[in-house]
């Protein structure tokens, strides 16, 4: 799954955005961070057991895995009050969306379902980028600062 450059800056970025989120992150960013890393650690490690030898079909198991992610999501959205995890749940309903389209017609190109799961996997990080650059930067904003005389 990392043997293309291509896969393997894709890697490096989400888990930049990851770490930034683990790092910048308020409690709801950093929980979405954690888990989007544990599934993809484990669809990296029953890549080459499950998915067939051609992109036109789909892993039942790696199907599975999007669809906790996706449930997970939803249910921290309801929980939560940050607008970037209902944007979030939607770029994952796409991936999850992709593997339901492939169980029912096996006939989808592979250039539409690589397509679709990039559209859904960088739109989900996107959203985690941006909410956690708006979760430290309220953060930021409400601190106390040193130099600040009105606070005395």
């Amino acid at each position: 799954m990392l043997d293309t450059l291509y896969s393997q800056i894709g890697a490096v970025l989400w888990l930049g955005v990851c770490a930034f989120a683990l790092l910048k992150g308020d409690e709801p960013e950093r929980v979405t961070a954690g888990a989007l890393v544990a599934a993809w650690l484990a669809t990296l490690a029953i890549h080459r057991e499950t998915v067939p030898s051609g992109y036109d079909s789909t892993a039942v198991v790696v199907m599975v895995i999007d669809v906790l992610l996706l449930v997970f999501l939803i249910i921290m959205s309801w929980r939560s009050d940050r607008s970037w995890l209902i944007w979030a749940s939607a770029f994952q309903s796409i991936i999850v969306l992709v593997h339901v389209v492939t169980l029912f017609d096996l006939q989808i190109r592979a250039i539409a379902y690589l397509s679709a799961q990039a559209v859904g996997s960088y739109g989900l990080l996107v959203c985690l980028a941006i909410g956690t650059f708006w979760a430290w930067q309220i953060r930021e904003a409400i601190r106390p600062r040193e130099d600040d005389d009105s606070a005395i």
